[in-house]
């Protein structure tokens, strides 16, 4: 059987033994890792709205564009 990657079962086979020495310490190793508590990040907070830097009219006043756009001179 070949996967995605083009490399067969057996090469992998090899592998696992070249590196681990036995399919019991491989399977061992990966248990660790499964056991082994996850550390979860905290939460991401979104901002405020309405913070400083928001892009907003002012509340109570004139809009701030009350000029007539510029004309072309052409």
């Amino acid at each position: 059987m070949t996967d995605l990657m083009g490399s067969t079962a057996q090469e992998l086979l090899a592998q696992v033994l070249a590196r681990y020495g036995s399919i019991d310490v491989f399977i061992a190793r990966l248990h660790v890792l499964l056991d082994t508590p996850t550390v979860e990040c905290p939460a991401a907070v979104a901002p405020a709205a309405g913070g400083r830097h928001r892009l907003a009219e002012p509340t109570g006043t004139a809009p701030m564009t009350t000029a007539a756009p510029p004309r072309s001179s052409g």
